[in-house]
């Protein structure tokens, strides 16, 4: 008699713990924003550098190790552990969420590399290269194709237009002020870049007194003025990208740093009477200042440092790549 309640009561506790398992995992399980409606995650720029610096590294998952068979270093071989539109049934989103052997093994992803991926495979998990973008003038665009304001066009504004002296909330020359996005509306006409303010100047004869920055500040890059046509043409809207911004494996000048510098400090470090007499336009530019300890000093507003950029701070993921550049011997 005693057995047999001692396993009714077994039986009704495992029952519980199995119901409350059951729960909990759909608990998790939410409908949230369909992916689809959310921005285009792009392959090449955002998921590829993921794969390849936390995954497809010597020694594990690259083409010469190929560890249980899988390659994650391009396109086709990530694919093969892909189940397009289904992240759940998906081999190598398994195993970066798995609770018994997560990859990678001694660095697991942090979230939100895991749900960039996931955002990604749900969309379809196309190859998708947001750089290509449109064609201006004959001419492959050479910005972010899908540019957003909070990710790329306000660093832009905000290092070479919203400065003191110039198109700030103090002084507003002209009456145009880009410190914030509902002012910064008033200058382009949505989705019609070639009408709106912004960029006629940012695109004018270089000799006329429209075009923007005006000197000493050297003009925009091409990079930076094909992100705003793209924003702009996309209706000019205030959204945030995901972005991924990658810490792991080596941390190059062209790869990772170049962005930054140009998108944060060209405009006033340029070619034309750079700021200080600070040119930072090749990496052999970036490295003597990088090495003297101003960079550092500058870009983490160091007291007894000149605070770089004036108008915000780089982002702390930045501020480490910068850092890892210079301790991985500034390539």
């Amino acid at each position: 008699m005693n057995n047999l309640r001692k396993f009714k009561l077994t039986t009704a506790l495992l029952l519980v713990v199995l119901v409350s398992t059951f729960l909990s995992i759909n608990s998790c399980q939410h409908d949230g924003i369909p992916a689809e409606e959310l921005e285009q995650v792009c392959f090449n720029e955002q998921i590829l550098p993921i794969f390849q610096n936390s995954c497809g590294t010597s020694g594990c998952h690259d083409s010469k190790s190929a560890h249980h068979g899988l390659v994650y270093t391009d396109y086709t071989s990530i694919m093969k552990s892909i189940t397009p539109g289904n992240a759940s049934k998906s081999k190598a989103y398994q195993a970066m969420t798995s609770t018994f052997e997560i990859m990678p093994p001694e660095n697991p992803l942090p979230q939100d590399k895991r749900t960039l991926i996931r955002i990604w495979i749900e969309q379809g998990a196309k190859e998708t290269n947001c750089a290509s973008g449109e064609i201006i003038n004959g001419g492959t665009k050479s910005g972010t194709g899908w540019a957003c304001y909070e990710r790329d066009i306000q660093p832009i504004l905000m290092s070479g237009c919203a400065i003191s002296g110039c198109h700030d909330a103090k002084t507003h020359k002209d009456g145009i002020d880009f410190s914030t996005y509902s002012k910064t509306l008033a200058t382009i006409s949505k989705g019609n870049p070639s009408g709106s303010k912004l960029y006629k100047a940012i695109t004018a004869n270089q000799s006329s007194e429209d075009f923007m920055p005006p000197k000493p500040y050297s003009p925009l890059s091409k990079a930076a003025i094909d992100s705003i046509y793209s924003w702009i043409k996309r209706g000019g809207l205030n959204d945030e990208c995901a972005s991924v911004c990658d810490t792991t494996g080596t941390i190059n000048y062209s790869s990772h740093i170049k962005s930054i510098i140009d998108l944060s400090c060209v405009s006033c470090h340029g070619a034309t009477s750079p700021s200080g007499g600070i040119k930072l336009l090749t990496a052999a530019d970036l490295q003597a200042v990088a090495k003297s300890g101003k960079l550092i000093g500058a870009i983490k507003r160091k007291t007894g440092f000149s605070a770089m950029p004036p108008s915000y701070s780089l982002a702390s993921c930045e501020v480490r790549q910068i850092e890892l550049w210079m301790n991985q011997g500034y390539n």
